[in-house]
């Protein structure tokens, strides 16, 4: 009985929040064909290259935390390997811990490189292209 209480109370809750106060949405740029041409496809244009530059920096962050999970991951398993004598397992760690870092260097060194194709394709888009929407 109790659940149905919460239940009860949460729909009404949710059904008073949706039909209480409706609100304006504003769309940007005048696809409506009233205004300069191109003006929404500039917008369209500015918003993929916005998630573009949002993609890299989440490459960036993704990267940066395996290599830190990696490398205490590898610290852990050199320091163990010393302590239990095996220096075939120590050295392996080792050689794994410093290529990780080589790999993310090179990555880092890669994502320059992707945000100069996005902001020199995005260029290439031309600015005459009806994007309006069909009067049928």
């Amino acid at each position: 009985m109790r659940n149905k209480k919460y239940l009860l109370i949460v729909l009404t809750v949710v059904l008073l929040a949706t039909f209480s106060l409706p609100t304006l949405a504003f769309a940007q740029g005048n696809g409506d064909g009233g205004g300069e041409t191109g003006e929404a496809l500039s917008v369209l244009e500015n918003t993929f290259k916005s998630l573009g530059v949002l993609a890299i920096k989440f490459m960036y962050t993704l990267s940066f935390i395996i290599v830190v999970v990696g490398g205490v991951k590898n610290g852990f398993a050199i320091n163990m390997a010393q302590q239990i004598g095996v220096a075939g397992m120590a050295s392996r760690h080792t050689w794994n811990f410093v290529m990780g870092i080589v790999m993310f260097v090179l990555f880092l060194a890669t994502l320059p490189i992707l945000n100069l194709v996005i902001d020199n394709v995005t260029h290439l888009v031309p600015k005459n292209i009806n994007i309006f929407t069909p009067g049928w």
